[in-house]
C-alpha cells in the first residue's frame, strides 16, 4: 500500500498556500477595518485561524484517505476514504509515463492501460513518491514505457480509443 507522499505535498499544493495567504490578509484588514479595535483584531485572528484549521484538516484526510493498494486480484486506487478504482490484475498490460501540459504547465501522469487499450487507471504523479509508484509496477510485473519528460497536450491523439 502506498498513500501520497507528504514531501511532494508542497509540490502541488503551493498554489493554494498562496492564496491563503492573501485571502487571510484580506480577512483580517478587512475586519479590523470596519471595527478597528482590539476585538475586531482578535475576530480577525479567529477567522483566519479557524480557515487555516480547515484547510489543514483537509489537506490531513486527503492524505490519510488516498491510497493504492496492490492485491493478488488487482490494483485499489481509493480516494477521499472510497474506491474510485479496482482494476483486475489481468486488465493491466501497459503503463506509460508522461507528463500532460495543460496551459503550458507539465504535470507529471501515470496512465494503465488494458489489453485492448483502454485506459484503466489514471495518476496525477505530482501526488506520490516516484519510487513508489515505480515499486508497484514492479510488483505487478509491467515495465512502465515513456518518462516524465515525454510531454503530451492532446491525450485522445497521443493514446487513441483509450479514453
Amino acid at each position: 500500500m502506498i498513500r501520497p507522499s507528504w514531501t511532494f505535498l508542497a509540490r502541488w499544493e503551493r498554489h493554494i498556500a498562496w492564496l491563503f495567504l492573501l485571502g487571510a490578509v484580506f480577512a483580517v484588514i478587512r475586519i479590523y477595518g470596519r471595527h478597528p479595535s482590539s476585538l475586531g483584531l482578535i475576530a480577525g485572528l479567529a477567522f483566519v485561524g479557524v480557515w487555516f484549521s480547515s484547510y489543514v484538516i483537509y489537506i490531513t484526510a486527503y492524505m490519510l484517505g488516498t491510497r493504492i493498494i496492490v492485491t493478488a486480484d488487482g490494483v485499489v486506487v481509493t480516494h477521499w476514504f472510497r474506491s474510485t478504482a479496482t482494476v483486475p490484475r489481468g486488465e493491466l498490460a501497459r503503463v506509460v509515463r508522461c507528463s500532460l501540459t495543460d496551459e503550458g504547465v507539465a504535470h507529471p501522469t501515470v496512465f494503465a492501460f488494458s489489453p485492448a487499450g483502454k485506459c484503466v487507471i489514471s495518476l496525477r504523479a505530482e501526488r506520490w513518491n516516484r519510487s513508489d509508484l515505480e515499486r508497484i509496477w514492479r510488483h505487478l510485473g509491467i515495465t512502465p514505457e515513456g518518462s516524465w519528460d515525454d510531454q503530451v497536450s492532446d491525450m485522445r491523439r497521443r493514446f487513441p480509443g483509450a479514453f
